[in-house]
């Protein structure tokens, strides 16, 4: 019998990337040139890879992490460079077969290809790990309870719903209007770019100046607001004891509540006076200060189903919104629809 050492080694070797490159690439070499060519291209093909598997799996290996990175950048570089190489027009520097030379373009392809997705799928878990980092140390406002009242402290922008409809059209209306003057001026070089490159060209241009100029004057609009909920009514008063909204809870039309989802808002309709928009997500916070609103508590739910304020089903909801509307209320654009807030997540 075989012993278990050499059996060990011997599956290593033939389960080995390179080893299946090498046999890959030499049953590629006689195929091309010939009516089976195909079949040579797609054999090129799968030894690049196996030898671009191999490849990331020693650097995966390789420690410490931040070596490991920096050789994965090289040899990225190193790749791209390659196919430049290989494609430029003329002869190799060395003597080297057709054949050979056509093997190995095409399994340069899959290599540098294998080694490049590698690297950005190691730069996208670097990024959601600091995200999902990030956001673990990020404080929530809490709901704080007083007897049969739940009151939230947090930073907003408030603003009058009609206001905050109005701008929202307007930036709408600006956005499509700088698309179609950029569309009828650089006619030629929009059909050159493409509508993916013309939307990145313009988000940059003109989309983040734009965003970058309502976010400084959202901050500088920002205010320490305290929302209250009960069985007597809704109120909204700011830190200076400024009264924005006070009505009972049957003189409200209709409650938008958008947990996490951007931008992460408050909208009260009253059935009589103006509306109310509370913007957390562009408010100025305090450092270490999370962008969302805690969802409503389940026992507040139902004081506000009590009431009458019922959550309809007329469209699909995303996920931590929440409407509540009275029968017969309209809800508009603005509001949206939503379901019930998970009670796994509330606070009671």
């Amino acid at each position: 019998m075989t012993p278990a050492p050499a059996r060990s080694l011997a599956r290593r070797v033939l389960t080995h990337p390179l080893v299946w490159a090498a046999f890959l690439l030499a049953g590629a070499l006689p195929l091309l040139g010939t009516a089976a060519d195909f079949w040579g291209f797609l054999l090129s093909l799968l030894a690049g890879w196996a030898a671009g598997h191999a490849v990331v799996r020693g650097l995966l290996r390789l420690r410490p992490t931040a070596l490991s990175v920096c050789v994965h950048i090289a040899l990225s570089a190193a790749g791209g460079l390659m196919l430049f190489a290989m494609v430029q027009p003329g002869e190799w520097p060395i003597a080297v077969p057709p054949t050979v030379r056509t093997a190995l373009s095409f399994g340069a392809i899959t290599l540098s290809g294998w080694i490049w997705l590698a690297l950005l799928s190691r730069a996208t878990a670097a990024v959601q790990a600091g995200s999902a980092r990030r956001a673990a140390q990020l404080v929530e406002p809490e709901w704080r309870r007083d007897s049969d009242d739940w009151t939230l402290r947090l930073p907003v922008v408030a603003l009058r719903r009609s206001t905050y409809v109005a701008a929202t059209v307007i930036l709408g209306a600006l956005a499509a209007g700088a698309m179609g003057v950029f569309v009828f001026v650089f006619a030629d070089l929009a059909q050159r770019v493409g509508p993916m490159a013309m939307l990145l060209l313009l988000g940059w241009t003109v989309g983040l100046p734009v965003y970058l100029l309502i976010l400084v004057i959202a901050r500088a609009r920002t205010v320490d607001a305290e929302v209250r909920i009960g069985r007597r009514g809704l109120r909204v008063r700011t830190a200076d004891d400024v009264t924005l909204l006070d009505a009972g809870l049957d003189g409200i039309q209709s409650l938008f509540w958008s947990a996490r989802n951007a931008p992460t808002r408050v909208v009260i309709r009253p059935t009589a006076g103006a509306g109310l928009v509370l913007l957390a997500g562009m408010a100025r916070r305090p450092r270490g200060a999370a962008a969302t609103i805690p969802e409503l508590p389940r026992r507040l739910v139902r004081v506000l189903e009590d009431a009458g304020l019922g959550v309809p089903s007329a469209r699909r909801p995303r996920s931590s919104e929440v409407t509540f509307a009275r029968a017969g209320a309209r809800t508009s654009v603005d509001t949206g629809v939503g379901v019930r807030p998970d009670s796994r997540r509330s606070r009671t």
